[in-house]
């Protein structure tokens, strides 16, 4: 995994964790990058030792965004692959089967933020700073699903103008669910995390396509989708048996 040593990854406990690793770049994301993200994530896709990935910089900071340097294409060639990396790399998040929870600090800027946001949750520091500034440029900026989560209201400030805004505003606006103690940014996301690990893979697989899918469908449907999956879940012998051990703990307790 990470062929281009763009980011580091391990594996505890049902947690997966990216630590994006430029420091000469504040991880400004390159070509390399995310093909690295979408080989590194893949790899864990059917793999049932992974419950849920989180994707964390350093204490000072995520990612400065978009690096200047990679649109200096040396031919079309590199400018397709840039664009093939980009598209995959946050399809990649936006589909991925397992929740993902982004924990940022210091500079979450223009891509990096745009990587937060197609996360499932986002844990920031204190420290945080978001914002979009590639549109004083001119470019573009993803709306979606960053109008799902904030309305389209906010998402107008921050997309027509670029301006960038702190942990404290991003917070009350939803952008970030959770502003972790100083210091325990990755304690508090891995946390959150082992949570999500601790309910079975299965479980968290199912739950995250239920979340994705249901708010697209009609209320019949989408209570029809969950009942499905309610059902099917039932019928994966882990949980079952997990079930059968409640009961005989209950069952303890009450004699």
């Amino acid at each position: 995994m990470a062929k281009h040593g763009t980011m580091r990854s391990e594996v505890k406990d049902g947690v997966a964790t990216i630590y994006l690793d430029r420091p000469d770049k504040r991880n400004a994301l390159s070509t390399e990058l995310f093909e690295d993200l979408v080989e590194t994530m893949k790899a864990w896709r059917q793999d049932d030792s992974v419950a849920c990935v989180v994707i964390t910089g350093t204490e000072e900071y995520f990612s400065a965004g978009l690096d200047l340097d990679t649109m200096n294409w040396a031919s079309d060639a590199d400018r397709l692959r840039w664009y093939d990396a980009t598209y995959y790399g946050y399809l990649e998040l936006l589909e991925y089967p397992k929740p993902t929870i982004a924990a940022v600090a210091g500079p979450t800027f223009g891509g990096g933020c745009d990587i937060a946001v197609f996360c499932d949750i986002r844990v920031s520091s204190g420290n945080a700073k978001f914002g979009f500034p590639q549109v004083r440029f001119g470019l573009t900026p993803f709306v979606d699903p960053l109008l799902r989560i904030i309305g389209q209201s906010q998402a107008k400030l921050l997309v027509l103008t670029g301006r960038r805004i702190d942990a404290a505003e991003a917070l009350r606006i939803g952008l970030i669910d959770q502003i972790a103690p100083e210091g325990e940014l990755l304690k508090t996301a891995q946390g959150i995390a082992a949570e999500i690990a601790s309910t079975t893979t299965a479980t968290a697989v199912r739950t995250t396509e239920m979340l994705r899918r249901s708010s697209a469908m009609d209320p019949m449907a989408a209570y029809v989708y969950g009942h499905v999956q309610y059902r099917d879940v039932h019928w994966n012998p882990a949980i079952s048996q997990r079930m059968l051990d409640a009961r005989k703990r209950v069952g303890t307790r009450a004699s």
